[in-house]
């Protein structure tokens, strides 16, 4: 495939107005992948999934990617982990730019969220792109790239919106009860105001042409369609590499573990609540336990609260999970705040830790039962009993363990979602998948297991 070229003109990714346009039946079927965000390393689930949906879609059509580089992860480094599959466009990401879009925002209607990704560079390629080339289908993953697209009618369009962001901002603005820094009141003013907007504006902005949005859960699809439901709606979830995630059922060090992006907000509310209220209460009983925080982009006052923990230790930006994962006995997951699904509690049912989450973590993962697949508890209390009693029972422990690894097999393997990703495909852009790529598409290539 050929590679288009990294921070040049997008017009340059296309052919030239005018130049002859092959019959469809005669070429491959052509892809424009909008991401906001830069989808590599493979540390979270937007840039797993991003990542792995544009790898499929390589197999069988030509992809262009035009992306954000909010994260500031496109390097000489990652590029190429992209470039192997998409003709791919970054845009930098002014960051003053962006806050003073959010501070026009302030007196709009519309959501903060939206606002910040609104970039102006974003626009002109995806227009410009649109203008040179013929598309079979236009992906935009997530809603905040919806809007480059809004008024393109021409080419079918899937939004792979994921969550419903309402929920993530009912929930995380719900939690603020007691302000402890300057940064907690802004937190709590945006998400409070993009909880009352989003209300209207999430699902008008979904109705705006897209022939198919997705989710990666009921839930999520529930809430968008109580506010609309004409919309048309999917379940795209989310996938495990099983190849990578081995399951492991032997021996596992005294120790707990909490992991994932620790700069992200519901991550860091997690990991407070787990420090603060949670793991001084089961060391009280088990004081040789320790527990393991472990991720990407630790704050400074989640590392100094760390340090004042006795028996807790920081792994920041581990390159690898899984060796953390195999170690602990149990993974503490105290969720009370975010939508969608959680990628980390499908890695550790993949590798058989054992997981304690709350009814929110659970959410997302059709088909997990309480005391089949994890304990699914509530208050801190139960979570500190539901806690100790895996620590203290390993046949227990491992039970729950291996029917989440066969849960995982069931239903979260990227085969599965490529299957799904394919019809859902096929719903909107009929002949897709021509004759001449039928058999590709029954038969795929094993997936390779991909380091992040």
């Amino acid at each position: 495939m050929s590679r288009g070229p990294v921070n040049g003109n997008p017009s340059s990714l296309h052919p030239t107005s005018g130049s002859h346009v092959a019959p469809r039946a005669a070429r491959k079927p052509r892809v424009l992948f909008l991401s906001y965000r830069f989808p590599y390393p493979l540390i979270g689930g937007d840039r797993i999934k991003a990542y792995y949906l544009i790898r499929h879609l390589s197999r069988v059509a030509e992809v262009d990617l035009i992306s954000l580089d909010e994260a500031r992860t496109a390097t000489p480094q990652t590029i190429p982990e992209l470039e192997a599959f998409a003709n791919v466009h970054l845009l930098p990401f002014d960051k003053r730019r962006a806050a003073l879009r959010v501070a026009g925002s302030i007196v709009t209607e519309r959501p903060i969220e939206f606002a910040y990704y609104d970039d102006a560079g974003m626009q002109q390629a995806v227009d410009r792109a649109l203008a040179s080339k013929d598309y079979d289908l236009i992906v935009c993953f997530f809603l905040r790239t919806a809007k480059f697209v809004r008024t393109h009618t021409e080419t079918p369009k899937l939004l792979v919106a994921e969550d419903a962001r309402v929920i993530l901002e009912e929930r995380a603005s719900e939690r603020f009860t007691i302000f402890k820094s300057p940064g907690d009141h802004v937190q709590y003013a945006i998400r409070k105001i993009d909880a009352a907007r989003l209300k209207d504006y999430e699902p008008r902005a979904m109705g705006e042409g897209f022939d198919k949005i997705t989710f990666v859960s009921k839930v999520d699809e529930r809430r968008i369609r109580a506010a609309d439901p004409d919309l048309p709606t999917a379940i795209l979830s989310n996938g495990v590499a099983l190849d990578e995630f081995e399951f492991y059922g032997g021996e596992r060090e005294d120790k707990l573990i909490f992991f994932g992006h620790l700069g992200t907000y519901h991550n860091i509310q997690m990991a407070r609540r787990l420090l603060k209220n949670i793991y001084p209460k089961i060391r009280e009983v088990s004081p040789r336990t320790r527990l393991v925080v472990a991720g990407k982009s630790p704050g400074k006052q989640l590392r100094r609260l760390i340090e004042r923990t006795p028996g807790a230790e920081l792994h920041a930006d581990v390159k690898n999970i899984i060796p953390f994962l195999h170690s602990a006995k149990v993974l503490v997951h105290a969720q009370t705040v975010g939508a969608g699904i959680q990628n980390k509690l499908l890695e550790a049912m993949a590798v058989g830790t054992p997981i304690v989450t709350t009814p929110v973590g659970a959410s997302g993962i059709e088909g997990m039962e309480d005391n089949v697949h994890a304990l699914i508890r509530t208050s801190d209390q139960e979570i500190i009993e539901a806690t100790l009693s895996l620590l203290k029972n390993d046949e227990k422990a491992l039970r729950l363990a291996r029917n989440a690894r066969e849960l995982v097999e069931q239903q979260y393997t990227w085969e599965h979602v490529f299957q799904t990703f394919d019809r859902i495909i096929e719903e909107c852009v009929p002949g897709f998948f021509g004759p001449s790529q039928e058999s590709s598409r029954l038969h795929p290539e094993p997936l390779r297991t991909v380091k992040s």
